[in-house]
């Protein structure tokens, strides 16, 4: 699958954000007047991706394939970022360019894809939100910058940022146990579909129950689900005789639905269940009654709704203004984690390296999308030597057919599964 290669340059922030056609087909803004370059920037020594007047950025995200739905959104709100900071005359008067990649969420797809970007289209870094983190150790190799969320490699590697805070081998946090308690949770399944990060996230899920999650048991671990919508009669039939009351579903957002549905056929009624990522009123209405009730999360953002969040409101008004769909689950993180590679860039300097970008970036500790994340995200050495697992997620709950979002976020405790301590 080839790359799709464009300049994203237009528009005004907020409600009056213009930003033509960014659609799903790679369409993009309408063009402006190629940058002047500055002397100083002429004058600065060769990088990769880094010309007088641009920068080249690559978006990595599944576009065909079982995880294309689940992603939809992401690429198209990293370009609205890009086009807001464009309106603005870019980076030290360098313009951002950026390049679409269809990894499929796929090794295979997505190693092919890496090669292209790096050999063929010199991207200077990537922005991804994907599934697949097999690309990783090749850009760790190049000292490529590389912002998203929750791959394995955001807590190991140097190069690699995580937007909602780094994802920790054997740490994780106990909000989504503290959100199920609220709701009267005493027996939880836990479900993940069958990808390598979700699954080794489910499986530490698993392990902090124990020690952290007071008054909850484990009714059943399922971590091999297939990805996307499917008959999941089996799966509704084994949380019935597991003998849960509540259930967590880490998956693609059409295997919540699809799980829901079958627990619905089946009879089963749970005092709570959390489903990541189902938050799209779009969705919620075509699902219709199996998600009443059901507990949403975002993937690490605030969601839409929340009274008096202006980096939430500039995000909807500037999707909608374009076109876009602000209320999927990928989107708002697509535009966060490109925000992060435009903070990465703007303290890289005026002569840009990958080295300076990275060397800078590990030393901000309080990001957080102007907003758009609900708490502070560090890069520098915390419970990982690359910063700490968020400890925060911001639910809704389906009420009448609509998300309602909590009040505030929920927080929880880190908790090391290995030691069973509490470290954060």
């Amino acid at each position: 699958m080839k790359g799709r290669r464009s300049t994203v340059a237009a528009g005004a922030l907020g409600a009056s954000l213009v930003v033509g056609a960014l659609a799903a087909g790679g369409a993009t803004a309408a063009p402006t007047p190629a940058p002047k370059a500055s002397a100083a920037a002429a004058a600065c020594p060769a990088e990769e991706g880094v010309t007088p007047s641009t920068i080249t950025i690559g978006y990595f995200s599944p576009k065909t394939g079982p995880a294309a739905a689940n992603f939809v959104g992401g690429e198209e709100a990293g370009r609205l970022r890009v086009a807001q900071e464009n309106a603005k005359g870019g980076i030290n008067g360098r313009k951002i360019v950026v390049i679409g990649y269809d990894d499929q969420a796929n090794a295979a797809a997505q190693l092919t894809q890496a090669t292209k970007a790096l050999q063929s289209d010199h991207v200077f870094g990537i922005t991804m939100t994907s599934a697949n983190d097999a690309a990783f150790p090749t850009f760790k190799a190049a000292n490529l910058p590389v912002t998203g969320f929750n791959v394995l490699a955001m807590s190991t590697d140097r190069n690699a940022f995580s937007v909602t805070g780094p994802p920790a081998p054997g740490i994780i946090s106990t909000a989504v146990y503290e959100r199920l308690k609220q709701a009267g949770v005493g027996k939880v399944a836990l479900i993940a579909h069958n990808t390598p990060s979700a699954a080794s996230g489910m499986i530490n899920t698993s392990k902090a129950i124990g020690p952290s999650a007071t008054g909850i048991q484990q009714a059943l671990l399922i971590t091999d689900e297939a990805q996307g919508a499917h008959d999941a009669t089996s799966t509704a039939l084994r949380v019935k005789n597991s003998g849960a009351d509540g259930a967590y579903m880490s998956m693609f957002v059409d295997g919540v639905v699809s799980i829901a549905q079958a627990l619905a056929q089946q009879g089963v009624k749970l005092k709570g269940s959390v489903g990541a990522g189902v938050i799209d009123p779009a969705v919620i209405a075509k699902a219709a009654g199996p998600l009443e009730g059901m507990i949403g999360t975002t993937y690490g953002t605030v969601p839409a709704g929340v009274p008096g969040n202006s980096a939430v409101r500039t995000f909807i008004n500037g999707m909608k203004a374009a076109g876009l769909n602000p209320y999927n689950a990928t989107a708002p993180v697509g535009y966060a984690a490109m925000d992060l590679m435009i903070e990465g860039l703007k303290r890289a300097g005026k002569c840009p390296t990958r080295q300076s970008f990275i060397d800078n970036l590990r030393k901000v500790t309080a990001f957080d999308a102007h907003g758009l994340i609900p708490e502070k995200i560090s890069f520098g050495p915390g419970v990982t030597p690359m910063g700490s697992p968020a400890k925060c997620s911001w639910y809704i709950t389906i009420k009448n057919g609509q998300p309602v979002p909590d009040a505030k976020p929920t927080c929880g405790k880190l908790v090391n599964t290995v030691t069973n301590q509490v470290v954060g």
